[in-house]
């Protein structure tokens, strides 16, 4: 039987969009600035989804943060020129979107709220949102239930009535703290155990499957 949900929070990296390419490019090409050799693109992808800081921090040595105000600026520059070079939506994206047009949708991820609007505009989705909210659009990140809370309290929909559709336990974390429902998806940046041990309410293997799911 299908849960019925009023609104649905979308995260971005790894759930909607496949961003890992151009954020493990712009990583290694700040890496290349301080004469580090590259990363595997999977070992960047196991630090996205908890914001630039934190992917970052675990992507140079110890010492660096030191230099974290140069480190971020070389990142940005780098990832802002190259947003959209191999950044692309996951298959299904575009009709889940729309089969779901009567609710009201919102995007909640840690990513800058700059790059995140950057990023749905540049694969003309942004319309396709009743809000769109970066990690710097309330006082803390997800796994804190800060971002979600507000979007409830903004929409006035009861928790009972929201879901979150996330591909890290962060995610899975930040919706269960808040007290919406749950749904994890296994194709994206975030591990499929990490996922699982974060016990979201519902997993898909396809972002097609939300609709068997809810409605």
């Amino acid at each position: 039987m299908k849960r019925p949900v009023d609104l649905i929070m979308f995260d971005l990296d790894g759930t909607l969009a496949d961003t890992g390419h151009d954020l493990a490019d712009a990583v290694n090409y700040t890496r290349s600035h301080f004469n580090l050799a590259p990363l595997a693109e999977q070992v960047v992808y196991a630090h996205v989804g908890r914001g630039v800081e934190h992917m970052l921090k675990y992507s140079l040595p110890e010492e660096y943060p030191d230099h974290f105000h140069e480190v971020m600026g070389i990142f940005l520059e780098r990832y802002e020129m190259h947003l959209l070079d191999r950044t692309v939506l996951y298959p299904g994206v575009h009709d889940v979107l729309d089969h779901f047009r009567r609710k009201r949708r919102v995007l909640v991820s840690n990513k800058m709220h700059r790059l995140t609007v950057a990023v749905v505009r540049g694969l003309d989705v942004e319309n396709q949102f009743d809000a769109i909210l970066g990690g710097d659009s309330a006082a803390e990140k997800k796994p804190h239930p800060a971002l979600l809370n507000s979007v409830l309290e903004r929409f006035q929909v009861p928790a009972a009535r929201a879901l979150i559709v996330g591909d890290g336990d962060t995610d899975i974390e930040a919706g269960k703290r808040a007290g919406v429902i749950t749904c994890g998806v296994t194709y994206g940046l975030g591990t499929k155990d990490d996922l699982i041990a974060a016990k979201p309410d519902v997993m898909i293997d396809s972002i097609a499957e939300l609709s068997d799911y809810f409605c």
